[in-house]
């Protein structure tokens, strides 16, 4: 996985389209399909159990819906970033073996950490999440001046979702 800037304006509207789409849709979808389930179950009586399974119901198609769309053209930035959180809650999951690492000059961990601190700032760059952008930029500048001192050079391009299983695996 690289990091590729996107365009924030476009992909916060979009985001927000696709979200509202999905709470108006599940909330349509649920209603009809417990109608449509007390009608032809329960004699229009109210169930607690049929209005659950209406609200199951209307999730899985939304959730389907999700599946058929998320190869558009016009989603490829909110997949991206789905994509960036999933491989950054799989780096964190690693975190404590990674601190050791760093600690012990393992080339490899800086190499995640370095994609981790940046992938970090991208997204949260992308989200508008100023609060904790300070405290990340000085662990990025940490970074840079431990890989200074200790004369490594580490690039965003040799990060790889493949690096990281390797990792895992050999300090098991």
């Amino acid at each position: 996985m690289q990091l590729r800037s996107i365009d924030k304006t476009t992909y916060k509207k979009r985001l927000n389209q696709v979200q509202g789409g999905a709470v108006i849709t599940l909330l349509v979808l649920a209603l009809l399909f417990s109608e449509l389930y007390r009608a032809l179950w329960a004699g229009g009586e109210s169930s607690t159990l049929l209005n659950a399974l209406a609200v199951a119901t209307a999730a899985a198609l939304v959730a389907l819906l999700f599946n058929r769309i998320k190869d558009k053209p016009w989603m490829a930035d909110m997949v991206y970033l789905w994509r960036l959180k999933r491989e950054l809650n799989r780096i964190y999951r690693s975190s404590k073996i990674l601190e050791q690492a760093l600690a012990a000059g393992d080339r490899d961990a800086f190499v995640i950490q370095n994609f981790n601190l940046r992938g970090a700032k991208l997204l949260y760059e992308s989200e508008d999440n100023t609060l904790t952008l300070p405290e990340l930029q000085e662990k990025i500048i940490e970074l840079e001046n431990t890989l200074s001192e200790r004369q490594l050079t580490v690039s965003l391009d040799e990060y790889s979702p493949a690096l990281l299983d390797a990792f895992k695996q050999r300090l098991k």
